[in-house]
């Protein structure tokens, strides 16, 4: 239980950190802050799970690791284009309230501070919709990695085979179609 729960913090932390911070929205410094946190919160548990496992016996030996794509299951996952699409529509009709609240403003109908707290609140709204948008996405693909994983007795899955430095041949395995196949069934 506890490994579970600790590749899941770690996928979902890189998965976040890797393509989920501002990718549907632009400027996020608050979010990429928030992202650098998180990065760093992700090396302490690394370097903790490292520790844990020089201590087995074995050092570690034996695990089952499995790695994915994340960008590419993020990118060809049919539901992100559907994510992408609502979200475009969405910043259509935002766009359009804020020309109406532009003209307003011009017009005198309306005060700067009444014009900058309306232009923040639609701001906030396509924010709140990226963030729902994504974690949804982002959960989905959780819920099909832990069942890959789970099925084919993996004990730790990654993000992208690239960030480890150095396997033994034959120890990692690419899931990044399996999951893509059953999320996109």
């Amino acid at each position: 239980m506890k490994q579970t729960w600790i590749w899941a913090v770690l996928v979902a932390v890189a998965l976040a950190a890797g393509f989920f911070g501002g990718q549907m929205t632009r400027g996020g410094v608050a979010a990429s802050e928030e992202l650098q946190t998180r990065v760093a919160k992700l090396e302490e548990k690394i370097s903790a799970l490292e520790k844990q496992l020089a201590a087995r016996p074995g050092g570690g030996a034996g695990l089952k690791i499995a790695y994915i794509h994340a960008e590419k299951v993020f990118q060809d996952y049919k539901k992100t284009t559907e994510a992408v699409q609502k979200f475009r529509t969405e910043a259509e009709k935002k766009q359009q309230e804020l020309k109406a609240i532009q003209d307003r403003f011009k017009k005198g109908q309306l005060s700067e501070d009444d014009f900058q707290r309306e232009y923040a609140r639609i701001q906030q709204e396509l924010q709140r919709l990226d963030l729902e948008l994504t974690m949804q996405i982002q959960t989905e693909m959780l819920k099909v990695i832990e069942q890959i994983a789970v099925e084919r007795g993996f004990d730790w899955v990654t993000q992208r085979k690239d960030v480890v430095l150095y396997a033994k041949p034959g120890v990692l395995e690419d899931i990044t179609y399996d999951v893509l196949k059953k999320l996109n069934e």
